[in-house]
């Protein structure tokens, strides 16, 4: 089966921030983090039901060498909803939990 991602606009500038942080801290690191934010999205689209579900109908995905960052999403039919990507030590979501 192929899955169609959609990446939510808050997502999107979750990893922009991400990205902008590691690359001030050191130039190429926050470009390592978006490819593996990519092999990440890559993985849910491969194997989106793999996770198990934390908060209600959301599934949680860790961003490979980049421990404490995970995707938040959710599966419906044939599409998967890509709502966030978070650090875990920040506070938690009411919506998507911690």
């Amino acid at each position: 089966m192929s899955y169609k991602l959609v990446v939510e606009d808050a997502a999107v500038e979750d990893a922009a921030e991400i990205h902008q942080w590691y690359e001030q801290r050191k130039p190429g690191l926050g470009m390592q983090f978006l490819t593996a934010l990519d092999d990440c999205y890559t993985f849910i689209r491969s194997n989106p039901r793999g996770r198990q579900i934390r908060k209600g109908i959301y599934r949680y995905a860790q961003v490979e060498g980049f421990r404490y960052y995970r995707v938040v999403y959710a599966v419906d039919g044939e599409t998967i909803t890509v709502y966030q990507v978070r650090h875990t030590s920040r506070r938690p979501s009411r919506k998507f939990g911690p």
